[in-house]
């Protein structure tokens, strides 16, 4: 697989008004990424995947019904979440999970997109390992298949599951061991803040060269470590 941290395109210099499509960019960490694509120089328009039309205050933002119309879009962001995630159920987002990756990668290729970045995020648990940085599945694997000229496959660590449990033991048992991975996990796999991990995930993007580039939590905290070390996660330590 190629490097993550290769030397960033200038913004607003070589790199052409572009286009950009959204799928499944819900929760906390999507949300973040599709703010960051909506505010970057380098696109002209978001086409974001809705469950049903709305209207839309800002001009970069198109919410786009799939399947009702047709976009052009050169670079195709794709959000994978399970049901963990929290999503507001008014909210027009369509939520893609991990059996949609390859409908919403065909969607992209559809539109015309060369680029496709795929974000899923993994458990802290699971970010020590090489398959971090490998294909790790079937879909994954015929993703590469598909003919886009660069495939970025990009595994945050999940974020902490906030959401209330009922039994205050399960509640117990969540803290502490929280707290254990937090002193006992390298400091890389802690997951990064949504705002922090969606700017890492951009530059990585914006750095990745032709071909296949697979990057988990290590690479993603090497580039905020680079480009924003004042945001890098703190390792907790026993006093």
């Amino acid at each position: 697989m190629h490097a993550a941290l290769a030397e960033d395109r200038p913004l607003g210099t070589r790199v052409p008004q572009r286009s950009a499509l959204a799928l499944g960019l819900v929760g906390g960490l999507g949300e973040e990424v599709l703010a960051a694509l909506m505010s970057t120089g380098e696109y002209r328009v978001v086409h974001v995947a809705v469950t049903h039309m709305i209207g839309s205050a800002m001009p970069r933002f198109h919410p786009w019904l799939v399947g009702r119309g047709a976009v052009v879009a050169d670079d195709a962001f794709i959000g994978i979440t399970g049901d963990e995630t929290f999503v507001p159920q008014a909210s027009p987002i369509r939520r893609y999970g991990e059996h949609d990756v390859l409908d919403a990668a065909r969607t992209a290729r559809d539109t015309g997109a060369t680029t496709l970045v795929l974000v899923a995020p993994l458990p802290a648990l699971l970010q020590m390992g090489e398959a971090t940085r490998t294909l790790a599945s079937v879909d994954e694997v015929a993703l590469v298949g598909m003919g886009f000229e660069r495939l970025v496959i990009i595994r945050p660590t999940s974020a902490d599951d906030t959401r209330r449990l009922p039994d205050v033991i399960a509640r117990l048992v969540r803290a502490a061991g929280n707290a254990l991975a937090d002193l006992m996990l390298p400091s890389y796999t802690k997951a990064l803040s949504a705002s922090t991990a969606a700017q890492a995930i951009l530059q990585a993007v914006r750095g990745a060269p032709p071909g296949v580039t697979v990057l988990g939590a290590k690479e993603l905290a090497a580039i905020v470590q680079a480009k924003m070390p004042q945001l890098a996660p703190k390792k907790t330590r026993l006093r």
